[in-house]
Order: structure tokens, then sequence, then C-alpha cells
């Protein structure tokens, strides 16, 4: 009996961490990379890109952008190709605690609140409304 994965399905696996997939995704797993072994390179990059990630580890992420960079056929090589455009800024969001986080989540909560109320109300209820929370 032959079992389907969906494309969706396999591109979870392959972004996912191993450790955190359950054995049964596991087996389903290296059955997708034996059978489409043009599959496994790409699992590896990825793999070892969220390993740098997940530790935080700058110069790791430095080898694995080397190695997207070294061939313009690698998988990832615009993706590569962006990052070093603004590698300070990737830089600082290894080695710095800091986040981003909670103004873009201010920012997505006015901006959503200023679409319901596009059209329906005057600037003073907008106010209040943007207020309320705060």
């Amino acid at each position: 009996m032959e079992h389907r994965i969906s494309r969706k399905q396999l591109a979870y696996w392959i972004w996912s961490p191993y450790h955190r997939l359950s054995e049964k995704e596991k087996m389903d797993l290296e059955q997708c990379l034996e059978r489409y072994p043009v599959v496994r390179p790409i699992y590896e990059i990825v793999q070892e890109y969220q390993e740098a990630e997940d530790q935080r580890n700058y110069d790791r992420f430095l080898a694995w952008l080397r190695g997207q960079l070294s061939d313009s056929k690698q998988p990832f090589y615009s993706y590569a190709k962006r990052l070093r455009s603004d590698l300070q800024a990737v830089k600082h969001a290894f080695l710095l605690p800091y986040s981003n986080g909670v103004l873009e989540g201010q920012i997505n909560r006015l901006k959503t609140i200023k679409r319901m109320m596009y059209g329906r109300a005057r600037l003073d209820l907008l106010e209040k409304r943007v207020l309320s929370r705060l």
C-alpha cells in the first residue's frame, strides 16, 4: 500500500527541527528522503540553517551563508544574497537579546483597528478605540 504525503506536510517536516518530530513523522520523513534523494540536500541545508539560528551561533550562520554564496546554483543562493546585503542587522539579531516583536505587534494592532474603522467613524472614536487598550 502506498502512503501519500502532501507537499505541505513535507515542507513542514523539512523546516521543523528533527528532534521535535514524532516517531511516525521521523519514519515518514526518512522514507521520503530515501525515495526522493534530490530532497535530502535541501533538507540538510535547511536543518543546518535552523540549528545555527536556534543556537544563535553567528559563526555557524556565516559558514552556512558562505556555503550558499559559493555557487549560484545553491538552492538558497538568492536568499543568502539578501541576507548578506544587510549583514550588520543579521549580526545584531544573532548577538543581541533585543527584538522588535512588541513594537511590530502594536503596529499590527493599530493597522487592524484603522482598517476596521475605515469610513465608519470620526477621528475621536478612532482615538478612543486605539487608546482603550493602553
